[in-house]
């Protein structure tokens, strides 16, 4: 059962690592579509008004035509790819594993039953990550456990790959299917 709860931890911790960084990706991408729909309009605005009277009116025209139609095409965009609702499905992740990685440090005082919802809604958040992460290349989720690994008992820095037995402090590119380190030979 201890080896299970180390696995729980270890999972919840890498898909908070991954839920954090999806989440300041679609952060920034939500702050650049603020800052454009922000810019362009003031921009709009000064353009026609230092523009108002002289021979480059026109082209102060056309220039304010193609930023409104950049500021239509970011909306469109945020709308399509869903940033603020990828934002939230992150957000909720972040904390639904961090309470999983805190339960299983708590998991020897739970009785049996409390145990059996443990693990039944451990299994739901997997599937939700699941789905969240499908698309995850192998170098991003072999990173990703070596920050797990990091974060699983702060202050050990003697934690180690069960694969390869090396340390994800001292990262040597290699064959390690789990942590992507180099195997001692």
């Amino acid at each position: 059962m201890n080896t299970k709860i180390q696995q729980t931890k270890l999972n919840a911790l890498s898909a908070k690592i991954l839920h954090s960084k999806g989440k300041a990706k679609y952060e920034m991408l939500n702050n650049i579509f603020l800052v454009l729909t922000v810019i362009v309009p003031l921009l709009f605005i000064i353009a026609i008004y230092v523009s108002k009277g002289t021979t480059s009116e026109n082209a102060v025209n056309i220039v304010s035509f193609g930023l409104s139609v950049v500021l239509i095409a970011a909306s469109v965009l945020s709308l399509i790819w869903k940033v603020s609702d990828k934002i939230a499905i992150h957000q909720l992740g972040i904390k639904n594993n961090i309470y999983i990685a805190n339960e299983c440090d708590n998991a020897g005082q739970l009785n049996d039953a409390e145990l059996s919802w443990f693990f039944r809604y451990v299994a739901e958040m997997d599937t939700q990550d699941k789905d969240t992460f499908a698309k995850v290349p192998d170098e991003i989720r072999k990173t990703t456990y070596r920050e797990a690994l990091k974060e699983f008992e702060p202050g050990n820095y003697t934690i180690v790959c069960p694969i390869c037995g090396n340390s994800p402090w001292k990262f040597k590119k290699g064959d390690c299917q789990l942590c992507g380190n180099l195997t001692i030979k």
